[in-house]
């Protein structure tokens, strides 16, 4: 037991120190690029439906855009995208567009298609409308919280030709602090390890770049025309173009991470399927991991019961062998805080937006920063139950390939083929 619990723990602590590493090193390199004169004309493309936490300000900051050419003109442009206009945003697009002229917008209502996701059906139609003499297509959520130079980092790397598409991520902090919200966000930052890994990078339909000839040439229409999810399918699409993922630390963005049990259950459920029915390979490896946590998860229980039971110091040996794993954790935890912090630090400046609403926007970012340094200790105790939970909703994904998004339910029966129930 004791030589089996070892292994096991030397395994995944080996495994975990290994990906924390990588992503380190590349997040600290990443924060040292500066983007050059690389400004190639743009169509911002955002699907919307209904009215997301900040939606009018968040529309507003990406219509602010510093993505400026040297006359001194916006080097892009944004397409809205709604299903119907009776949705929500739609009333709040036509307001926020007719009250600006310095970027070029259109809003386009896509319909429904009952063959693929709705998200995608906005995206394509609303890709039937961008100007001619665009270079780059980025694809933004409405709940992303950009930076005046968002729009300039995501498109940088671009200028790198081995790059097929750049990609920011979310990040969720946990306000209240329960134990739903605390495991959401432990397995999303868990997930970003893979973005430093060029195996496994996959970009995130949040915020994600690609050149135009790029898009045309992998064929990521076709591989969107009846899907039910965006990004990995787009990975999947450049990835088999022989192009690579990149990941910009600068266009992370922080995300309310408050929510009930079943929506992180669905949430969770959501993010596993479609990575197993869209990107297989990082899905296996995510099995592989649960795998290997539940094995080391039962040998720790049955090593210490019975060492209570017995009193067997062999068992007591190896059950304190096992446990090792959890201090790395929470080491890896304080490390990654401080990175993190740095990261959304940058993010979140707000000294060259108006600062008509300063007051206000300075006490949601203390709100945001107390929430941010609170969770280090609430990450630490929930470890135990984050071992027994994610392992667990992991092999789920096992049995179903059903996913429930905005109120629809899908299911994806392969890559190309999806149904709404």
């Amino acid at each position: 037991m004791l030589f089996l619990l070892g292994f096991i723990t030397l395994a995944a602590t080996v495994a975990q120190i290994v990906s924390f590493n990588r992503m380190f090193a590349y997040v600290k390199r990443e924060l040292a690029f500066t983007p050059k004169d690389y400004l190639p004309k743009a169509s911002v493309i955002l699907p919307c439906k209904g009215l997301d936490p900040g939606f009018e300000e968040n529309i507003t900051k990406l219509l602010a855009q510093r993505y400026i050419g040297i006359d001194g003109k916006p080097r892009f442009e944004v397409i809205f995208a709604v299903a119907q206009e009776n949705d929500p945003a739609y009333a709040v697009l036509t307001k926020i567009c007719a009250a600006q002229s310095a970027v070029q917008t259109k809003i386009v209502v896509a319909g429904i298609n009952q063959g693929r996701a709705q998200k995608i059906n906005n995206q394509l139609c609303a890709l039937q409308e961008i100007s001619d003499d665009s270079e780059v297509l980025a694809f933004v959520d409405s709940d992303v919280i950009a930076r005046h130079d968002f729009i300039q980092y995501l498109i940088a790397h671009l200028q790198d030709q081995t790059v097929g598409v750049t990609t920011g991520y979310r990040f969720y902090i946990p306000f209240k602090g329960d134990w739903p919200s605390l495991l959401r966000s432990l397995w999303n930052r868990m997930s970003a390890w893979e973005l430093a890994d060029p195996n496994y990078a996959f970009a995130w339909g949040g915020a994600m770049a690609i050149r135009r000839k790029t898009f045309i040439d992998a064929k990521v229409a076709q591989h969107w025309d009846r899907a039910a999810d965006d990004d990995l399918s787009l990975t999947t699409a450049v990835k088999e173009f022989g192009l690579k993922v990149r990941f910009v630390p600068q266009c992370l963005v922080a995300s309310h991470g408050d929510a009930t049990i079943p929506e992180i259950v669905e949430w969770t459920n959501r993010q596993l399927i479609l990575t197993k029915v869209y990107y297989p390979k990082l899905w296996r490896r995510a099995i592989r991991r649960a795998i290997i946590l539940t094995v080391w998860l039962l040998a720790l229980a049955g090593s210490t019961v019975a060492a209570a039971l017995t009193g067997s110091t062999e068992l007591i040996a190896a059950s304190m062998a096992g446990l090792i794993l959890l201090p790395v954790e929470i080491l890896f935890l304080l490390k990654a805080q401080h990175l993190w912090y740095r990261v959304l630090s940058l993010s979140a400046k707000e000294e060259d937006f108006n600062a008509a609403n300063s007051e206000q926007k300075s006490e949601e970012r203390a709100l945001m920063e107390h929430a941010f340094q609170l969770s280090l200790l609430r990450f630490s105790l929930v470890l135990p139950l984050a071992h027994i939970v994610l392992p667990c909703m992991t092999l789920y994904s096992v049995l179903t390939n059903r996913i429930r998004w905005r109120g629809i339910e899908y299911e994806l029966r392969s890559p190309s083929e999806v149904v709404i129930i």
